[in-house]
């Protein structure tokens, strides 16, 4: 930002110079212009003088002295036009004045007009500006929506609106509130599925049928042939998981993230097609469930935690990356937790989607511990915590086993913070409704 203002203010400081560069000119010919009347007064006077003294010796005429007084008065009038040339230039210096104060002004306030002004400012601030100008439309839509419900097209932009906000019951009943139309429209199936995955961190029945009936209507829909694939592979089924992302494929940019990413996770799904599905345990890092951003049926997509299969415990090797502290459970609701209750820990970036960037879980007997996240705990190998600009640890005891929010879990979070960061203390002192 500090660089785009001396960038801004060099330009408009050379087109100064430029511009005002025939009043500097001016300016130093007004300075000798000033002596001009004085100097002329003074020849005039010795010229009438001369001339008196050539007729009084007999050596000017009469005539010819009246001819010689009308041509000096002449040149006294073309001389005295000429002095004036110094007021019409301090006009014109007057002039540049103006035109040094006005060139700056103008161009700040075409460029707070025609410009983008919040693209300088940290992206930090440029997303909490988005997000507050999106809340602001989205409140104005749902009043013109309760004034005008019919209206399937206005329900759905709010539904999304909503979505990106992570509004999740707002959403959920816009989403309600589309009618008929909702049932003939496989990508709006497809969103809503993926709206109730982000809601409960998981598939929930009612997202299964979503998906199911997308694929009914539109077997090559995007989000929905993802959103197929990441319920197959988390209940157990990875020969479907594969098939399902594998037809995403054709319509990906070869080589690029997306289909890198959809490779892996078929990869992935494929490694386990045919093996069994082993007891979580305790301190293992919790594997990829797909769980896609609002971009996926665009051919962009992501992971969240896996509650099912895992892979046989990897020694971690800490990086650079690595983000360490301390879990502890606050006194005040210590009654409310059972020992063998376990405990999610998850690293999610602060600005992006909810799927966690690494994972990992323990029990309540173990609190208050000490842990520590990096990519070797990356749910999705495409998507690492190393990637982010700033994290924050969430910890939550779930009651009903299930990385899902349930009623009655408790959870905390610490501040954010950048990956890397020592020392991060967490504290479960709340307990959601």
């Amino acid at each position: 930002m500090t660089y785009f203002y001396l960038a801004a203010a060099t330009l408009i400081v050379v087109a100064l110079a430029l511009l005002l560069r025939p009043w500097w000119r001016s300016g130093r010919r007004t300075v000798s212009a000033d002596f001009l009347p004085a100097l002329n007064a003074a020849i005039h006077r010795d010229r009438l003088a001369e001339l008196e003294r050539d007729h009084s010796n007999g050596t000017l005429s009469d005539a010819d002295l009246t001819e010689a007084r009308e041509e000096l008065q002449r040149q006294v009038l073309d001389d005295t036009a000429a002095t004036d040339v110094p007021a019409a230039e301090g006009a014109s210096r007057r002039s540049g004045i103006a035109l040094a104060i006005l060139v700056p002004l103008l161009a700040v306030a075409m460029y707070g007009l025609l410009g983008s002004p919040a693209a300088v400012l940290p992206v930090a601030v440029q997303a909490q500006r988005a997000s507050a100008d999106m809340e602001q439309l989205a409140e104005k839509l749902a009043k013109k929506l309760e004034q005008n419900p019919d209206n399937p097209e206005g329900w759905a932009m709010l539904a999304r609106s909503y979505k990106s906000l992570g509004r999740w019951d707002e959403a959920e009943r816009a989403f309600g509130r589309i009618g008929p139309d909702l049932d003939k429209n496989a990508e709006l199936l497809a969103e809503f599925a993926e709206m109730l995955v982000q809601k409960s961190n998981g598939f929930t029945p009612r997202s299964r049928e979503l998906i199911q009936q997308a694929l009914r209507l539109e077997p090559e829909n995007m989000l929905a042939l993802f959103l197929g694939g990441g319920e197959a592979f988390e209940g157990g089924r990875y020969a479907e998981a594969a098939t399902l992302w594998q037809r995403l494929l054709p319509n990906l940019e070869p080589g690029g993230e997306d289909a890198r990413m959809v490779e892996a996770s078929i990869a992935q799904a494929r490694e386990r097609s045919g093996g069994s599905r082993p007891a979580i345990a305790r301190g293992d890092v919790l594997p990829g469930t797909v769980v896609p951003q609002d971009e996926v049926h665009r051919g962009v997509g992501k992971a969240t935690a896996d509650k099912g299969a895992e892979p046989k415990p990897a020694a971690v090797k800490a990086g650079a990356e690595a983000i360490s502290g301390r879990v502890e459970l606050s006194a005040t609701i210590k009654d409310k937790a059972k020992p063998d209750d376990v405990v999610f820990i998850f690293a999610r970036a602060v600005d992006g989607p909810r799927m966690p960037l690494a994972a990992r879980r323990a029990r309540v007997a173990d609190l208050p511990m000490d842990f520590m996240l990096d990519d070797s705990q990356a749910v999705m190998p495409s998507n690492k915590l190393s990637s982010a600009q700033q994290v924050r640890i969430e910890v939550r005891i779930s009651k009903s086993g299930s990385a899902n929010p349930g009623k009655g879990d408790l959870t905390g979070k610490s501040a954010a913070v950048k990956p890397g960061a020592k020392g991060v203390k967490v504290v479960i002192d709340q307990i959601d409704p």
